[in-house]
């Protein structure tokens, strides 16, 4: 796995990532169907995980990079 992804990118998909999770929490038993609040913390938990893979499959499938020369 190359990596594809620079730092900037990385802090701002840590960032996004945790808002989507913590507005996702709370209204997990609120809001009536769950759907909106389940895509948000799946979208912030793969936001996380692929900032600290520093690898976006996105990226990889139309040959993006971000990194530049870190």
């Amino acid at each position: 796995m190359i990596r594809n992804m620079g730092m900037l990118d990385r802090t701002l998909r840590v960032f996004f990532g945790a808002i989507l999770i913590m507005i996702s929490w709370p209204f997990l038993d609120v809001i009536p169907g769950t759907v909106l609040s389940y895509f948000c913390l799946i979208f912030g938990v793969i936001n996380i995980v692929s900032s600290l893979m520093c690898w976006c499959f996105m990226y990889s499938i139309f040959e993006v990079s971000t990194k530049g020369d870190e």
